[in-house]
């Protein structure tokens, strides 16, 4: 009986929550997008606000007002335009920068609405509706559709970044009595509130441009994911706790009821992550957070697993002018708006993978013979972009055109990391929608055997690393061979190597191999059991 009223009780936690839609579909089933007739009107005159205003999302930290109270009326800047925009973009704390943004939103040599979007999307991100939201009203005819799509959308992020921080809580003790009135009460009405608030908000993205739609998606996620690890933290009674076979069919019950609003946070995080992908967008802390927040749920299945991957070190910076300078500092949907015009060189190029290389360059790039540097750049945009998603097109598109006759060694490098890691994952949702085990091709690491063995080349260190890294993520069952000759390919690399951060890198990854190695021939060999003939 006590396990039918606990596990009833952990499955209301979860059901009692909206389920008005199916999860978000994988990215490779969804439906063509219909083109959009949207078209903004004054807030007052809409059937629908541009943003919900859900019950259960809590108001904007005070801190908040600080960055709205930030106005150009105090300002006396010279310049209005690049310039100006690269020394606000250089400034050390967010509210310095905030303010020193503030300061060009009139200027008429950027585009409108740009600055004030890019303090929304670089301020504090729960407080992003404060910036946006006010700015769209009245009505700005004048704003490009994709500005305006993104206030929206950071505005909504906004608001998706401050729901399911913290359940309620119940003082203790922590008795049966009082837990079921908080439940009923208290805990209940919580999550039903904060389910339906991530649904609507999450609703507002579909008729955004990609970019926008992206960002909405993946923050809807991120609260979805949320979800599941707040709930799973509600403290229980006591009497409850310190029974191990109603706490363990309690969480059974738990886990497997929050399983589809864990699918659906994966999911819109997948469909967002998508989105960035085609904006070039690798470094940037949307990405990051998605990116560690999925390898946590789904631990088995990490979408960082290639992070851990060795490349040569890229030439120092060259900040040097105005537009390299924005290139390295602005995030990509920006710097693909603003310099979609600019001079195209390898300084440029190089100051561009700080962040991640927009489509409107790459596009032009496409276009136009690349001389050595530039052509370097470009494969490392797209091999830090295949990691980044794990996508085997980008993977693919790096192979091609790093396959010259007489590469350099960070090309040759390029190439035979690129060259193996297509043959992996179609993309993250292949990853995490598959299964734990990688595609076999990922672990065919003949091209980085063959540059491992040019003793004379500077990258055959990295390329042996390389090469046993990957062996190590399709790893065969229970074969301890494997993982002894596995041991002695980081060890290799460990000689070769001298960055000391690598050398320790590969030591320990040759130190985990032996233990694997041990774990299972003791496993075949149990103490006291007679030892298999070697003939």
């Amino acid at each position: 009986m006590r396990f039918v009223l606990w596990t009833s009780i952990a499955v209301q936690l979860v059901a009692c929550a909206p389920q008005t839609t199916a999860p978000a579909k994988s990215p490779h089933n969804e439906t063509p997008t219909i083109q959009s007739n949207w078209q903004q009107v004054e807030p007052a005159k809409q059937k629908v606000p541009l943003v919900p205003e859900p019950a259960g999302v809590s108001a904007p930290d005070p801190s908040c007002q600080t960055f709205a109270e930030h106005s150009g009326a105090a300002c006396s800047v010279a310049a209005l335009g690049r310039d100006a925009l690269a020394e606000a973009l250089a400034e050390k704390t967010p509210s310095e920068r905030d303010q020193r943004l503030s300061c060009l939103e009139t200027s008429t040599d950027l585009p409108p609405g740009l600055v004030r979007t890019l303090r929304a999307e670089l301020g504090p991100p729960g407080c992003a509706d404060v910036l946006a939201l006010p700015y769209l009203e009245p009505r700005r005819p004048e704003l490009d559709r994709r500005i305006e799509d993104t206030l929206i959308a950071l505005a909504t992020a906004g608001r998706l970044s401050r729901l399911v921080r913290k359940a309620p809580e119940l003082a203790p003790p922590f008795d049966k009595p009082r837990f079921m009135d908080f439940f009923q009460a208290t805990l209940k009405p919580w999550i039903v509130t904060q389910a339906q608030a991530i649904h609507e908000l999450s609703l507002a993205g579909a008729r955004l441009t990609p970019y926008a739609k992206g960002v909405v998606a993946v923050e809807a996620g991120l609260a979805d994911m949320r979800f599941v690890s707040v709930v799973r933290q509600v403290p229980l009674p006591k009497e409850m706790n310190d029974d191990a076979e109603v706490r363990e069919a309690y969480y059974g019950a738990l886990d497997e009821a929050l399983e589809p609003r864990k699918a659906r946070g994966r999911d819109a995080a997948l469909v967002g992550l998508r989105e960035l992908s085609n904006e070039g967008i690798v470094f940037e802390p949307r990405v990051s957070q998605a990116r560690a927040l999925l390898s946590e749920v789904y631990s088995g299945r990490r979408i960082d697993a290639l992070d851990k991957l060795l490349l040569p070190s890229l030439p120092a910076l060259l900040a040097d002018t105005t537009d390299r300078k924005l290139a390295a500092q602005l995030p990509t949907f920006y710097s693909g708006m603003l310099l979609k015009d600019s001079a195209l060189d390898a300084p440029l190029l190089r100051a561009l993978l700080e962040r991640g290389l927009p489509p409107t360059i790459t596009a032009r790039l496409d276009l136009k013979p690349l001389d050595d540097a530039s052509k370097s750049y470009l494969v490392r945009a797209l091999l830090e972009r295949g990691r980044c998603y794990f996508r085997a097109q980008d993977f693919a598109a790096s192979a091609r055109m790093s396959a010259l006759d007489k590469p350099s060694p960070e090309q040759a490098l390029y190439h035979a990391l690129a060259s193996t890691l297509q043959n992996g994952p179609r993309d993250a949702s292949d990853l995490l929608l598959g299964g734990p085990v990688l595609p076999a091709g990922t672990g065919q690491v003949a091209e980085l055997d063959r540059l491992a063995s040019e003793k004379s080349n500077p990258s055959a260190p990295l390329a042996a690393f390389d090469a046993a890294y990957l062996r190590s993520l399709v790893p065969p069952q229970n074969d301890p061979k494997f993982w002894a000759d596995l041991s002695k390919r980081f060890d290799i690399a460990e000689r070769g190597l001298r960055d000391p951060e690598q050398k320790k890198r590969a030591q320990g990854a040759s130190a985990a191999a032996k233990d694997t190695e041990k774990a299972l021939r003791s496993a075949e060999n149990p103490a006291g059991a007679p030892k298999k003939s070697s003939k």
